[in-house]
């Protein structure tokens, strides 16, 4: 059994997940490992040819495709959205016509549509039906302002590969992605990927987990993550061309410029943005990162430029595969990589008065209530979407404490990186943005 293995098998078996499987890029060798179960409905078990589901992973894909268009020639990241979408629109006066497509895949449109889902059908018209919707969403801040993860992005960017290729999203994808490098274990529906081993996610039910009752989210936001399946074999060999003395698909300076600083993130220690790829800074080294979420299933990719070295890990207890993650990360990044830890804020220094940080901060789809708790902070997440509410479970309530002048840390379990901090101010004293999850949702009013 070899050590990658062991590791693996030894996190399943303590966060008490279903499964995982994991692929480490090393020396131009691809290694694999898996652990566990992938579908608790047959019982098959995980292996390192299990396909899953990559989740937002998906945006350096989309990105990478989107890339070759301006090697061609055919794409201009200065150029307005609008020249590829003549007839975009937002719900803002002007905002459209200020969009650029280098915005949308940096994550700083400041559309208010970052979770934004709809029932808009499947095919080639999902895509260009749910940019439609846009028409009406308003802005959390002008475009370029401000780092804030968003799907809506994405999406436009696909509809652009869309327009210009001729192609429908998926098809693109695979004529002009997959079939070049080779890739023949990455797909877009369920009905290709029931030929092969495949996992599902799971919840924390009564029990134990149990298995999603939903598999794949809707089509229209294919580009941004919802239906890509993929292996740790394929995303490693995608992987290699994003190195720097990797195999080449698109041109030096496209893969330097999407591993390149862009914008840093609201609080900059956090990390900072490059075209789809989140940049995080480990010492002296910067590893391109990026996760996927899917129905049960979490991904995560790491890669580490100057070293030639990637990882990439899926696994399919839902919230349950948080910990295991962060665990997987340390082993591979620091202990097998070699890296100095993530680095992080600086919390010293007198915590802000907890009253600043009331109120209700809201954008699509959902809402964080905060308020006084006795010795700490109490904060209500909620879907305010019945879409968003679908399979899924409810927000546990958080206790909070201020740490240092703008972070919020999880009162009962001293240790865990901030769950939020405050962004700017509302003139009154508040701040003016919560950025959670690395999203902006902004203060509408007391609580």
């Amino acid at each position: 059994m070899t050590e990658l293995q062991e590791t693996v098998q030894e996190l399943v078996v303590r966060h008490g997940i279903p499964g995982a499987v994991v692929g480490v890029l090393e020396g131009g060798r691809i290694e694999a490992a898996a652990a566990g179960i992938a579908n608790l409905n047959s019982g098959v078990e995980m292996t390192p040819d299990t396909l899953f589901l990559t989740g937002s992973i998906t945006k350096v894909w989309t990105t990478t495709l989107l890339m070759s268009l301006v090697d061609q020639g055919l794409v201009d990241l200065e150029a307005p959205v609008k020249r590829y979408l003549p007839g975009f629109a937002l719900g803002e006066p002007g905002v459209a016509d200020a969009l650029l497509v280098r915005h949308l895949v940096t994550h700083s449109s400041g559309i208010d549509a970052a979770i934004f889902l709809a029932d808009v059908g499947d095919g080639d018209e999902a895509i260009a039906n749910f940019v439609d919707l846009l028409s009406d969403k308003g802005q959390l801040f002008e475009p370029g302002e401000y780092f804030s993860y968003n799907n809506a992005g994405f999406v436009l960017a696909g509809r652009i590969i869309e327009v210009v290729t001729g192609e429908g999203f998926s098809d693109a994808m695979r004529h002009r992605l997959f079939a070049p490098l080779g890739l023949e274990r990455s797909m877009f529906t369920a009905k290709e990927a029931i030929l092969h081993r495949m996992a599902i996610g799971h919840y924390p039910g009564e029990g134990g987990y149990v298995p999603t009752k939903r598999f794949l989210l809707p089509e229209c936001l294919g580009p941004a993550g919802t239906t890509f399946i993929t292996t740790v074999q394929d995303t490693l060999t995608f992987v290699q061309t994003h190195l720097p003395k990797g195999p080449r698909f698109l041109t030096d300076e496209s893969v330097d410029r999407m591993a390149a600083h862009h914008l840093d993130f609201p609080v900059p220690a956090t990390g900072s943005c490059g075209l789809s790829w989140l940049r995080k800074r480990h010492g002296s080294r910067v590893v391109l990162t990026h996760g996927g979420g899917s129905y049960g299933g979490v991904a995560m990719v790491a890669v580490v430029p100057d070293q030639g070295t990637a990882y990439i890990a899926f696994a399919n207890g839902g919230a349950g595969s948080m910990p295991f993650h962060q665990e997987l990360a340390e082993a591979i990044l620091e202990k097998r990589f070699g890296l100095p830890p993530q680095d992080s804020p600086d919390l010293s220094g007198p915590a802000a008065d907890p009253s600043r940080y009331h109120g209700v901060y809201r954008s699509w789809g959902g809402e964080i209530r905060i308020t006084d708790d006795g010795d700490a902070l109490s904060c209500l997440p909620r879907w305010t979407e019945e879409i968003l509410q679908r399979d899924r479970p409810g927000f546990p309530v958080v206790r909070l404490r201020p740490a240092g002048p703008q972070a919020l840390v999880l009162a009962d379990h001293a240790g865990q990186p901030p769950f939020a901090y405050g962004i700017g101010d509302d003139g009154a004293g508040h701040p003016k943005y919560l950025f959670v999850m690395d999203q902006l949702t902004r203060r509408i009013g007391d609580s």
